[in-house]
């Protein structure tokens, strides 16, 4: 019996226009940028409250994320030993628009995370959006994203027809 390694059969991308291409998916076309904040607490055992806090206001994040059209995904994250929230989203647009967005849309959950924060910018957000904005650069890990639909964006997505999605 003769044993060869079988190669599968990889499809080609299918462009926006309906035809084939051996484009790649690199970055340098990329609609979506991360966020990928980290906020360190000011005491560990303050997370459990933090996290409620954050649950309490769930409705209202998720409701402000669906208005905006521009977010791909986000959730909130603790680290393992509890010392800082990690706040990941995936987002079209530039960062500081996004920032300033948030800002106005959920200010007032912002403030009440940020009062947990160790070094947090100035509140309430409100008043202060562009220490708010500087403080968030600061502890923003840079990533680039990969992206399934590189050029895509959200509204994209939502106004394509069923067989594209």
């Amino acid at each position: 019996m003769n044993l060869r390694p079988v190669s599968p059969t990889v499809p080609q991308p299918i462009r926006r226009d309906g035809s084939a291409s051996n484009s790649d998916l690199s970055l340098v076309k990329q609609v979506q940028n991360a966020l990928n904040l980290g906020l360190p607490l000011r005491d560990r055992a303050q997370m459990p409250a933090l996290l409620q806090t954050i649950i309490s206001v769930e409705k209202t994040v998720h409701n402000a994320l669906t208005g905006l059209h521009y977010v791909h995904f986000a959730r909130f994250l603790p680290t393992p030993d509890f010392g800082t929230l990690q706040v990941i989203t995936s987002y079209d647009g530039d960062l500081d628009s996004y920032l300033t967005d948030f800002v106005v849309v959920l200010g007032d959950v912002f403030n009440a995370i940020l009062a947990f924060i160790d070094g947090a910018p100035p509140l309430p957000v409100q008043k202060y959006p562009q220490e708010f904005v500087n403080f968030v650069k600061a502890n923003n890990i840079p990533a680039s994203v990969w992206s399934a639909y590189p050029t895509m964006s959200v509204i994209d997505i939502l106004e394509a027809p069923p067989t594209v999605r």
